[in-house]
């Protein structure tokens, strides 16, 4: 096999395709030099392999319409090396944190990943982040994890809290999947049971402005299909009276391409006058949302009883991780949905659960919020009761 370099010297540059080969087979092969040590392969950035640091993301897995929990398995918090559940924490105690960063990547490493730990308080869409503390760490690639540790001085104020945990890396080759929320409540049944649950108000005041794209748009299509092949033809048309002095052969030609070129050129011009025009021209509802966007006020809730697999790497099967699974007992949300006044800065629901007397194991049961057709936020509630 002769390499990019060596190709080009022994042949003096002629022999393009056997160069062009071996730079596609160093692009398979990932060879990045010859034996000259000049490259054959410039990759450009954008397509380059990057690292892919993440976290259980329940934003992320609602927006790809999967099953969430909100007792994140990446999160875990400890005292005196006992897990805690987010429902029983003191107030003003020094608990330690756990976060399980993962690496979707199977090529690079993610070196020197940010991990932002947040606490915010319990329910959906809290808006109010008080900061923790900001660590870093490296993420070997897939299936590879790191553990990074911190402490949480829980507030002074009795109440419930949620832990948030947001990854950042400069060259992160997908965002979309690194904040993760731990939020979890555990009661004892008695049936029924009610749960308040609080809901706050992500968009307070007016809905935020959106830029409406709108038509009409530019079409090249009609104009180099339709103008330019209207003008090839009227241009033969006219064989007989223009270019005379050519033979035959040369004025077709020469007449259906200066047609073409001229009507596409003409044609296009007009497209984009008329666009022009039509967007300047404001209608009588140019200052009112479309009726078929969704209200960012509007708030819908919906209750499942999904558990996440919690295996890791290659011992993950995501039919199984990402099965949908319903209330395990009868459960519901009242209301289940409904409209943010403009100025209301949260609301409360009832979780309702019809909890079994007889003894059985406890029942899981997620809250999953959207708000104005976005993922806001959620809720894990395990119902407890005697199972002797």
């Amino acid at each position: 096999m002769v390499c990019c370099g060596e190709t080009d010297r022994k042949t003096g540059g002629k022999g393009r395709s056997m160069s062009l080969f071996c730079r596609v087979w160093t692009i398979i092969t990932r060879k990045g030099k010859t034996p000259y040590g000049d490259p054959c392969v410039t990759i450009p950035g954008h397509v380059a392999r990057k690292p892919d640091p993440c976290i259980y993301d329940q934003f992320f897995l609602m927006k790809l319409k999967q099953p969430v929990t909100w007792d994140n398995p990446d999160v875990r918090i400890l005292l005196n090396g006992a897990e805690q559940y987010t429902y029983n924490l003191s107030v003003d105690t020094e608990y330690d944190l756990e976060v399980t960063v993962h690496n979707c990547s199977r090529d690079k490493p993610a070196i020197n990943t940010s991990v932002n730990v947040r606490w915010i308080e319990f329910g959906a869409g809290g808006r109010t982040r008080h900061p923790i503390s900001t660590l870093t760490t490296d993420v070997p690639v897939w299936p590879g994890t790191s553990v990074v540790m911190t402490k949480w001085r829980t507030p002074d104020v009795p109440g419930h809290y949620c832990v948030e945990v947001e990854l950042a890396h400069p060259n992160d080759g997908n965002p979309a999947n690194n904040l993760g929320w731990n939020n979890t409540q555990v009661h004892a049944a008695n049936s029924p049971v009610t749960r308040e649950i609080r809901i706050f108000n992500r968009h307070i005041g007016d809905c935020p402005s959106i830029a409406e794209g709108g038509g009409p748009f530019l079409n090249p299509a009609r104009a180099f299909l339709g103008w330019g092949v209207i003008g090839a033809v009227a241009a033969i048309l006219l064989n007989h009276t223009v270019l005379r002095e050519l033979p035959i052969s040369l004025r077709v030609p020469a007449l259906a391409g200066g047609g073409y070129v001229l009507m596409a050129f003409l044609g296009l011009a007009g497209e984009a006058f008329y666009v022009w025009t039509k967007r300047r021209r404001k209608g009588p509802d140019a200052d009112h949302p479309r009726r078929d966007r969704t209200d960012c006020h509007l708030v819908e809730i919906e209750v499942d009883s999904y558990e996440f697999d919690d295996e890791k790497g290659k011992a993950f099967d995501p039919k199984e991780g990402f099965r949908g699974k319903p209330p395990v007992w009868p459960a519901r949300v009242e209301p289940s949905s409904f409209v943010f006044a403009t100025n209301e800065a949260h609301r409360d629901v009832d979780l309702i659960v019809d909890a079994p007397d007889e003894p059985g194991p406890p029942g899981v049961f997620n809250v999953n919020v959207r708000q104005g057709g976005a993922p806001s936020g959620g809720v894990t509630v395990t119902i407890t009761h005697d199972q002797d």
